[in-house]
């Protein structure tokens, strides 16, 4: 017992590592992605029977943009697939980042194979640093592929229980998927050095397209005001289911995203710190419209009250209204220093 208490103790901390080069250098925000699978997620068929899929996660790891495909299985084929429909929309991915599953390994295989066998030597020579480089985290580190494993988490939290037990058909939850996508895509990240009097903040979409879409379908009632619209498409029971699981989806992922937040503004090395004046934040509560994150500007806190024992400010949001609101409504954004 003597010689083993001599023994000294190894420490319970891990050595910090360094990241990898393409997550801490200056990048364009399409070059580097990651991938990873998620599900099983039921499906119905056009016969009625009930499928089995899975969804095919791609996560940008410079701006946490998300991409999602719906595979049939977890094969090759799937893969390659959901790979070739993801390129044909952004041509400028460089790498792939994903674990060391077999579909991935194969996948990755193919491509090569792809390259080899190009008919003409001089295509071949010039698109040599074209091809995609698709790297493998270490096994049994899951901590490795973390910028897509959390994004991952973030998605499939809310869409199983706002899906539950119910079975959508193959083509329904393509649609649904593609508008989880744009939710997610379209949260604010940071503020944009604009005008004193405009409230602006960029989101990862922005970062993909280059500019700031405004292009939406947006929400609408559930049945028509005339009685002759009755039969048409967008009042059709198909649609209004669309539309009602990306609206219950919206609102459970936008109180779980703020609550993150918060979450991540109290952990350390980053001490608590109040609000301050001029700060743009998120309001919660104001409105659940889909995909819509209402911003506001901090203008004036209480007279004589400290930022450290304010209760309530008043805000001024980027529709120009002003209103007095308590400050736990309020969530400054992520990237805010």
């Amino acid at each position: 017992m003597r010689n083993m208490q001599d023994v000294p103790r190894r420490s319970s901390k891990s050595a910090d590592t360094p990241l990898p080069a393409f997550r801490i250098e200056e990048t364009p925000p399409v070059h580097h992605f990651g991938c990873d699978f998620t599900g099983p997620v039921r499906y119905k068929k056009n016969s009625g029977e009930i499928g089995k899929g899975y969804i095919l996660l791609f996560t940008c790891a410079v701006t946490r943009a998300v991409h999602q495909e719906l595979t049939t299985d977890l094969s090759t084929v799937e893969v390659l697939e959901a790979l070739k429909k993801f390129l044909n929309r952004l041509r400028s991915v460089r790498t792939i980042t994903s674990d060391n599953g077999l579909s991935f390994q194969r996948a990755s295989e193919e491509l090569k194979l792809i390259h080899e066998n190009v008919k003409n030597g001089e295509i071949r020579r010039r698109i040599s640093d074209l091809m995609i480089d698709w790297k493998f985290i270490v096994p049994m580190a899951r901590n490795f592929g973390a910028f897509y494993e959390r994004q991952i988490q973030t998605i499939k939290r809310p869409f199983r229980k706002i899906l539950a037990s119910a079975v959508p058909h193959f083509r329904d939850l393509e649609i649904i998927l593609s508008g989880i996508e744009a939710m997610v895509s379209s949260r604010p990240m940071t503020t944009i050095a604009s005008g004193a009097d405009e409230i602006e903040a960029l989101s990862p979409a922005d970062h993909l397209s280059g500019y700031r879409g405004r292009t939406i379908i947006p929400e609408h009632i559930s049945e028509p005001s005339k009685a002759s619209d009755a039969d048409k498409i967008v009042f059709s029971r198909r649609w209004k289911y669309q539309q009602r699981i990306l609206s219950s989806y919206w609102k459970r992922y936008h109180d779980e995203y703020l609550q993150y937040l918060k979450t991540a503004h109290k952990q350390t090395p980053v001490a608590a710190r109040p609000l301050k004046i001029d700060e743009v934040c998120l309001l919660k509560g104001e409105s659940y419209k889909r995909a819509f994150w209402p911003l506001c500007k901090v203008i004036a806190l209480p007279d004589n009250t400290s930022p450290e024992n304010a209760r309530s400010c008043t805000i001024r949001t980027a529709e120009g209204q002003v209103f007095h609101r308590p400050i736990h409504k309020l969530y400054p954004l992520e990237a805010q220093d």
